[in-house]
């Protein structure tokens, strides 16, 4: 009997126990509820730093972007964060993670969250988006393909932009997350509009090794963020261009309207 046999059949039985309710964990001392078989996929103290700013930044009736949702987490916590109020609009692209994005959302009540099923970059269309097959709701699924990645199915996805989900929704984004493995400036030139017309604070996840991949740069991403006049920070310290052009490995940066 395989241990991946075993493994589903606990998921199965604690998905039974819990009534279907997911499992409550503390993620940065946020409660939140996970489908079973995620429970344990982040750690207590994940994304530490970007967590405490979202508890002393967000307030009730705020709107947010999240781009690259994955199964919900960041959503999720945003909602609790702004009471329900104000629009949540998230997007996940990969057909399998969307799933256990809807039930991720369903699990906490999160009703003030909108779920699309789309990528975002800089123009509304369709576009080709690569999926590890080797991980069910892995998070380096990606526009860019990886070249250093053998088991990858590519399909179909739908294209948004910033700026045409910020005028179909009737934002008035106060937070956009951005985590979209490699197709970073591309997402961000699709929202110049947003950023100069409502200044939102940016929580970028930064991928150089598939920035590169892509054929574009840091350099670039940097040059657009200082146009739309936006000051960033790691850890709290502002950054220098040397500094940011310089990282190799992937890191996560806050950008705050100058």
């Amino acid at each position: 009997m395989s241990n991946s046999f075993l493994k589903n059949a606990s998921y199965t039985v604690l998905d039974w126990v819990t009534l279907k309710k997911g499992i409550a964990r503390r993620i940065n001392d946020i409660k939140v509820r996970f489908p079973p078989r995620w429970m344990r996929y982040f750690p207590g103290d994940y994304e530490k730093e970007n967590y405490a700013f979202l508890k002393q930044y967000l307030k009730p009736g705020m709107d947010v972007i999240d781009i690259g949702a994955h199964i919900g987490l960041f959503s999720v916590i945003c909602s609790q964060l702004t009471q329900g109020k104000g629009k949540i609009i998230c997007f996940e692209p990969t057909p399998g993670t969307h799933k256990l994005l809807l039930e991720t959302l369903k699990l906490n009540h999160s009703k003030n969250v909108t779920p699309v099923q789309a990528a975002v970059s800089d123009k509304v269309g369709n576009a080709t988006f690569y999926i590890s097959t080797a991980d069910e709701g892995c998070n380096s699924n990606s526009l860019v393909k990886n070249r250093e990645e053998k088991d990858l199915f590519a399909y179909d996805v739908k294209l948004e932009t910033i700026d045409n989900i910020t005028a179909g929704h009737s934002l008035k984004p106060s937070l956009i997350k951005i985590d979209v493995e490699g197709a970073e400036l591309d997402t961000i030139k699709g929202g110049v509009q947003t950023f100069k017309n409502h200044k939102p604070v940016l929580i970028i996840g930064l991928h150089p090794a598939f920035i590169k991949q892509k054929g574009d740069s840091l350099e670039a991403i940097w040059d657009l963020l200082q146009d739309c006049r936006y000051q960033v920070k790691l850890e709290d310290k502002l950054m220098t261009k040397e500094d940011f052009c310089s990282r190799q490995i992937l890191f996560d940066v806050v950008c705050f309207p100058a």
